[in-house]
């Protein structure tokens, strides 16, 4: 584990020590589960001429509605009730506007349904590197809450292949593809960074972190390095190679 995902694991620790704090960080997870991708794959469906892949599309939609039924009941478990979460720590939305409104625009043609996947890889690159530390972090809190981290990471690794194929059917060529592969990439980690200064703000301002003046000073300090340096890109950033083409079914 890096030193950057040991010091998120560490901050998420001691977030969500407090039912408040659980309910506030769960809330999240299920917001950006909720957010965003249902609208893709319904454009993406319309423009899709090949009908196994349309049935993969199917598949991945209903893992994603089921996930926002899974984290919202682990919401529940808190026992508190969060309220909706703040426009300015919406990741899927902060994504949104900073491709200009690609979560919202038409998909015309094939080289839409190839930047359409990409920007799902990625945000599904990101899930499986993040869920693996939250399950660690719940998993002597709330087991059944880390059971659900793993269990939704499991997918989430299965719709990587899926977004793999839909992208080799339709990237017009391989220097587009990892083009625009890696500016999602860059832009995703800009925006995990920017929401994770605003999340802090959030928690800090409403007494959600149980911490003294010391400790949060150390955080601010933490998450102010991030910002100035390279934004935290996952572990497949240095991926760029189109995996072999096997078969994958819904």
């Amino acid at each position: 584990m890096t030193l950057q995902n040991r010091l998120h694991a560490r901050f998420i620790s001691r977030l969500v020590a407090t039912p408040e704090g659980r309910a506030h960080f769960l809330n999240q997870i299920t917001d950006a589960e909720a957010s965003g991708e249902s609208e893709i794959f319904e454009r993406v469906k319309k423009q899709i001429d090949d009908p196994q892949l349309a049935k993969i599309i199917d598949r991945h939609q209903a893992d994603e509605l089921r996930h926002e039924q899974l984290f919202r009941a682990c919401v529940v478990r808190t026992g508190v009730t969060p309220g909706p979460v703040p426009s300015n720590l919406k990741i899927i939305d902060r994504i949104d506007r900073a491709t200009g409104g690609f979560l919202s625009r038409p998909i015309v043609d094939q080289r839409g349904i190839m930047e359409a996947y990409l920007l799902l890889q990625v945000i599904e690159e990101r899930a499986i590197t993040q869920f693996g530390l939250f399950e660690e972090v719940f998993r002597e809190l709330d087991p059944v809450v880390a059971n659900t981290f793993a269990e939704v990471a499991k997918d989430e690794q299965r719709h990587l292949k899926y977004c793999h194929a839909i992208v080799r059917r339709y990237a017009p060529d391989e220097t587009t593809r990892v083009a625009t592969l890696q500016r999602f990439r860059r832009i995703e980690a800009e925006c995990f960074r920017d929401n994770g200064r605003a999340n802090m703000d959030y928690t800090f301002g409403r007494g959600l972190f149980s911490a003294g003046p010391v400790e949060k000073l150390f955080w601010r300090v933490a998450q102010r390095f991030a910002v100035l340096g390279q934004p935290p890109v996952t572990a497949f950033y240095r991926e760029t190679a189109a995996p072999s083409l096997v078969a994958v079914t819904a």
